[in-house]
């Protein structure tokens, strides 16, 4: 899965601003570390990436970052919708018959890296 640094998208859809938390066939889960990890959570921009290296397309998921919106950059062209199956019937059509994950699947990873590690970090902010 290697990607020309000339096709990766500009930030914030720029992969190397995130780190590889876990890889789904070909695209890959990408989420920030270290000190970018606390800023993001405690401000509400918390979010996942979906970088497919191979297609070059980049969709981060709802954030303030994206004004609540998931947001899709294929090539030149950046789209906003707060549907995600409407994101996928768009990537199909416009970016030959690509397929985003299951709705289902990235529900459960929203749920796992990003509304479970932000109501942790509440939790312990609370708790001090």
């Amino acid at each position: 899965m290697i990607a020309l640094e000339s096709a990766l998208p500009p930030s914030p859809h720029d992969p190397r601003e995130r780190e590889l938390a876990l890889v789904e066939g070909l695209r890959e889960v990408r989420i920030f570390g270290g000190r970018k990890f606390e800023y993001f959570v405690s401000r509400g921009f918390w979010h996942l990436q979906l970088w497919h290296p191979v297609a070059g397309v980049s969709i981060l998921t709802p954030s303030r970052l994206t004004l609540g919106f998931y947001e899709m950059v294929l090539g030149d062209t950046k789209t906003r919708t707060s549907d995600y199956v409407r994101l996928g019937i768009f990537a199909r059509r416009t970016h030959a018959g690509l397929v985003l994950p299951n709705p289902a699947r990235l529900a459960q990873l929203e749920r796992a890296l990003v509304d479970d590690v932000v109501r942790t970090r509440e939790h312990r902010a609370v708790a001090s």
